[in-house]
């Protein structure tokens, strides 16, 4: 039997019309999470991060500073849960709650608490508030999808165990501490996608989709999977996507090891780092392990892309053509929310003089972009066709402009040819969000820092 998040009494499922506006004959459900067993959900029946790290160091030193083990704790994640609280009169909690604390969503043990803070704050209790932690998913024992309308993985749609058994991707293990059994899931990008494919229920609208993004990539054609490249080292990533193989499949990939203290060699051990583009929360939240990660995360976003230029020219006209590469990621750049992400491009021309012929992207005194900027994002509209920043109104994308994996994209800069030579300067910058939503929704001012991708600089000879 599974026990279904859906059918709890505690979901407030009365404030479901406001966020969804189902019918009557098609309710939404606020997350897609279940429970495999008779057994009613309780904190008890999974453990603490700290209890793995005795057995497993290695996965345990991985994760902890992970976007992954700050995904409650996040204060940019809580700031935006909380306004949707509040604006929705409850119907975003469990609908985000569900991936960001699976185990306090399950067991209804988060509470709102709208005296704190700018809009509000979550708590939670015990292993519930370390985020997306072990025992979350190695319980995962397989995908929910009855209730999706969307037809596809997401909004954690995931069914949860509760007997102690931890499920993984070795069919031999032989734990000490614990039951373990094989699911081929954790094998598979599917596993990945019921958390990194998030839809506005309201108007099934895919609001991420990294995964969708994944599964139409030359990436999963040839049957590289998320954990390929997000479960390994960088330099072992770059590989992934340079020789397009599977990380198994690398010659001399260095990755082998014990799963496990007292375990058996293997061939190949994953880490557990999930390493993506965020460079910016740990560090700020100060937690073990952070700033590695975000060296991690940096050196991940400035091996993902390159640049290329060509100028041409008519008469005393000229005309710049940046190319940007999607080198090495198996999703778009940029991906996951990507009408808040931005991936910009700052070019300088400059006479052999020193003067300035042409500049664009250069951020402004206040951190911010300024108009005409060349920003690789989706643009979001509400229900009405205006622009629209919050997840939870977020109806469509009027346009989309991000870079497919292995694929690019080129932008034109118009200049005034000087008589002499020139030089161009370009740089792509990446950042996790618009130093303006750090100001809507933090109540201390954190200046958001970018992260210089790549960059070329080039001279041209005057005709």
């Amino acid at each position: 039997m599974k026990l279904e998040l859906k059918l709890l009494p505690a979901l407030l499922c009365a404030a479901l019309p406001m966020l969804a506006q189902a019918s009557d004959t098609q309710p939404y459900a606020p997350s897609y999470l279940s429970v495999v067993g008779d057994k009613s959900p309780e904190l008890k029946d999974w453990s603490d991060p700290k209890r793995c790290k005795g057995c497993h160091p290695r996965q345990w030193n991985g994760w902890q500073g992970s976007m992954h083990s700050i995904a409650f704790i996040d204060p940019v994640f809580q700031a935006e849960w909380a306004l949707g609280d509040r604006e929705t009169d409850g119907a975003t909690k469990n609908l985000c709650g569900g991936c960001h604390t699976a185990v306090g969503t399950v067991t209804q043990k988060v509470e709102f608490h709208p005296e704190t803070g700018k809009y509000g704050a979550f708590t939670t209790q015990k292993m519930a508030t370390t985020g997306v932690s072990c025992d979350v998913c190695h319980s995962v024992e397989e995908t929910n999808m009855r209730h999706t309308s969307m037809g596809e993985h997401g909004n954690a749609s995931l069914a949860l165990a509760n007997d102690g058994v931890k499920r993984g991707p070795l069919k031999d293990a032989k734990a000490r501490g614990h039951k373990a059994q094989y699911n081929e899931l954790h094998t598979k990008s599917e596993f990945c996608a019921n958390c990194h494919n998030v839809f506005n229920p309201a108007h099934d609208f895919a609001l991420e989709h990294t995964y969708q993004e994944w599964k139409e990539s030359e990436y999963a054609a040839k049957g590289i999977q998320c954990q390929d490249c997000h479960m390994v080292p960088v330099d072992a990533a770059i590989r992934v996507a340079d020789e397009m193989k599977p990380v198994s499949e690398l010659a001399d990939h260095g990755l082998g090891g014990k799963a496990a203290r007292g375990g058996k060699e293997r061939a190949l051990v994953h880490d557990h780092g999930f390493v993506g583009g965020n460079a910016v929360l740990a560090p700020l939240l100060g937690v073990k392990n952070g700033e590695a990660h975000a060296a991690e995360a940096i050196k991940r976003l400035q091996s993902a892309a390159s640049l290329d230029a060509k100028v041409v020219q008519q008469g005393d006209k000229a005309t710049l053509q940046l190319t940007v590469h999607n080198r090495r990621a198996g999703h778009a750049l940029p991906t996951s929310l990507t009408f808040i992400r931005q991936i910009w491009l700052e070019v300088v021309v400059r006479d052999d003089a020193g003067h300035e012929l042409l500049r664009s992207g250069t951020l402004t005194e206040e951190n911010l972009l300024p108009e005409g900027t060349v920003v690789f994002q989706d643009a979001s509209v509400d229900d009405k066709g205006k622009p629209e920043h919050k997840p939870w109104k977020v109806a469509r994308f009027a346009q989309e402009n991000t870079i497919p994996a292995k694929g690019n994209k080129t932008v034109e800069y118009g200049f005034d040819l000087p008589k002499g030579g020139y030089s161009v300067e370009a740089k792509l910058h990446y950042r996790s969000f618009d130093q303006s939503v750090a100001d809507f929704l933090l109540s201390d001012k954190v200046v958001v820092p970018s992260v210089e991708m790549t960059s070329l600089s080039q001279h041209f000879a005057a005709k």
